[in-house]
């Protein structure tokens, strides 16, 4: 991409102005007790199963039951607390089996030494086999601006499915240099019990990505941090996407993951455990030669759309920003020509930049049109003039507000035909483009 001097100097002040900115019993045993609520989670769901992780003072147990419209109760087919040493609180997580569809379940958390009900939450499943889908994207969500009414408002559009597409928390704040286990853990707990999106009654399964900085280091790669592994199993714990659950949910490399609709599969891609150095020739330096292959050999074997999910943006080549374009053109380039020998249709989408927008990639690309979606941030600093002052050429809309993306999408047998909307933190719709590929 080229950029004049005049757009040069636009990003150049609008970069040092964003710097400028501040920084088993009987159900009927329990007894409820008003106390203040606990950090929830709903993960990978499918139509008869689901996962939870809960956060927690380090000092108490906890166990749950769930309960029907009709009065049927299930309990846990099984639980995993995960700590650690020296900090205040944990996780539980918590695994069910034998639910079912169009069912409002209840959810209640409950003391274990007590046998008091600490917490009460609605849930639904998720149907596999659904051709119209409706999900929710977002990213960068700096507790320090956090706003709950944008949360709140997220939820009140119902999406099925919420996913996170990076920078979750701002680990790599508070600590000079990399952030090291113990720092990712009091870091992410902070973050845990603070986000609306943790206290709403009404659960929305959330999968999530990360970026660069809930890995632990402002545009970090894989060797430049040294904790990648650590980092790993500290963002795996506090969500609930553990495989072998979900019939339609599987891990892949690092972080990664896929949620499998009939029609749609959608992947959330780790880029940065095997990421390399920006401008590095290596043919895997993004995402790694075993995450591509994996993600290949699931798009061989399943039918119907892909959505690839990536922190950082994949298409806009931009001096000052990350993306995959600009930094790792020689992946992008073969992920591309491998693209085109899968008969399915693929679709992007991200986070990272601070500003949302929607961009139309030409044919030339993989044999048809399709699209990048971007939705960015929740709430984090805004870049001022942005996205107006950042050149994209391909950009069809955008906003610097902060804001969410919802995308409702219909299975056309050859591609999908998708509602896009920008809603800021009151629901109000900052943009919104019908899309077909």
């Amino acid at each position: 991409m080229k950029i004049n001097r005049r757009d040069l100097l636009k990003i150049g002040v609008t970069q040092l102005m964003l710097v400028a900115l501040p920084e088993s019993s009987d159900a009927s045993t329990y007894q409820t007790k008003t106390q203040t609520r606990l950090s929830i989670l709903q993960g990978a769901t499918d139509e008869s199963k689901t996962q939870f992780s809960v956060h927690h003072k380090v000092n108490i147990d906890l166990k749950i039951f769930i309960k029907d419209s009709k009065g049927n109760i299930w309990y846990a087919d099984k639980s995993e607390v995960i700590e650690h040493k020296g900090l205040p609180e944990k996780i539980t997580k918590f695994f069910v089996s034998g639910l079912y569809l169009n069912e409002t379940f209840e959810l209640f958390v409950v003391n274990t030494e007590t046998n008091s009900i600490l917490d009460t939450r609605e849930f639904k499943m998720l149907d596999p086999s659904l051709e119209r889908t409706k999900f929710a994207l977002c990213s960068c969500m700096d507790e320090r601006f956090h706003d709950p009414k944008i949360w709140q408002n997220l939820v009140a559009k119902s999406p099925d499915v919420i996913f996170f597409l990076g920078d979750f928390v701002y680990a790599d704040r508070g600590i000079k240099g990399p952030a090291n286990p113990h720092h990712l853990w009091k870091r992410f707990s902070e973050v845990r019990q603070t986000l609306e999106i943790f206290f709403t009654t009404r659960l929305i399964p959330i999968l999530a990505t990360w970026d660069d900085h809930d890995f632990g280091l402002n545009n970090a790669h894989s060797e430049n941090f040294p904790y990648v592994l650590e980092s790993q199993k500290n963002f795996l714990s506090f969500f609930a996407q553990d495989e072998g659950h979900c019939a339609n949910f599987e891990r892949g490399p690092g972080i990664s993951s896929a949620l499998k609709f009939n029609s749609q599969t959608f992947f959330l891609l780790d880029d940065r455990s095997f990421r390399k150095p920006k401008k590095s020739k290596n043919r895997y330096a993004h995402w790694g030669e075993n995450q591509e292959k994996w993600m290949l050999n699931v798009m061989k074997s399943n039918p119907g759309t892909f959505w690839l999910m990536n922190g950082t943006q994949v298409f806009p080549d931009m001096v000052l920003k990350e993306s995959v374009a600009h930094n790792h053109p020689v992946q992008l380039k073969g992920l591309l020509k491998e693209l085109k020998t899968i008969s399915s249709k693929v679709i992007f989408a991200s986070g990272d930049v601070h500003y949302s927008e929607i961009s139309q990639i030409e044919t030339e690309a993989l044999g048809y049109e399709t699209y990048e979606i971007t939705s960015s941030s929740m709430h984090s600093k805004s870049i001022p003039g942005s996205p107006h002052v950042i050149s994209n050429p391909r950009r069809m809309i955008a906003t610097g507000a902060r804001n969410f993306v919802i995308v409702e999408s219909i299975d056309t047998h050859n591609g999908v035909q998708m509602k896009v909307t920008s809603y800021n933190s009151s629901g109000n719709i900052l943009f919104q483009k019908s899309l077909t590929v």
